[in-house]
């Protein structure tokens, strides 16, 4: 949770100097609070984790745009340690409103898991790399010519771990800005 909120932290005063400046209508990059139904499937129970959020849109048009999103999301129970990291890619389409922007994406990477644990005095970790898929959308509100506030994102999460499909849910809200560049971008 404290590395949660220090990425919020960072992302919020980072936005601070943007707002002064106009704002580039080619990028956009979010970033925030993410929380995951996660679905182990194979009979063990759903788990519920928190973590991170971000990803960067290069728009190709005002409504078109490529996204590369990273997630996190963490869960520790009875001395285990459940980490579930995804790097994905795809399209997004974007309405822009004067106020609001809602959009849906399709996206599809990999997800690494590490869940590790002491057993006996011996610290035991097992990892595997799967394929991973976000079908989903959400709403951002314009707060200023450079930032807005993603009310929620919501995401169908497909993970592949172990030969079997795990229906997982995301549901992420933040931060998201358009950064300043060089003239004539």
């Amino acid at each position: 949770m404290r590395k949660i909120a220090i990425a919020s932290l960072f992302v919020l005063a980072a936005s601070f100097s943007l707002f002064a400046q106009k704002s580039s209508d080619r990028l956009d990059v979010f970033g925030g609070y993410s929380y995951v139904r996660f679905n182990p499937g194979q009979g063990a129970s759903a788990i519920n984790q928190n973590g991170w959020d971000s990803a960067a849109t290069f728009r190709l048009t005002p409504a078109f745009g490529i996204t590369a999103d990273v997630d996190g999301s963490y869960n520790s129970q009875n001395g285990a340690n459940n980490h579930i990291y995804t790097y994905m890619f795809g399209p997004e389409f974007k309405m822009h409103t004067q106020k609001s922007a809602p959009f849906v994406h399709a996206l599809f990477g990999v997800a690494h898991d590490n869940v590790s644990s002491s057993i006996l005095g011996t610290n035991v970790s097992v990892s595997d790399n799967a394929f991973a898929t976000a079908l989903g959308g959400g709403y951002d509100w314009k707060a200023s010519e450079s930032v807005s506030i993603r009310l929620f994102q919501f995401d169908y999460l497909m993970t592949r771990f172990s030969s079997t499909t795990q229906n997982n849910m995301r549901l992420s809200v933040g931060i998201t800005f358009r950064p300043k560049f060089g003239r004539g971008f």
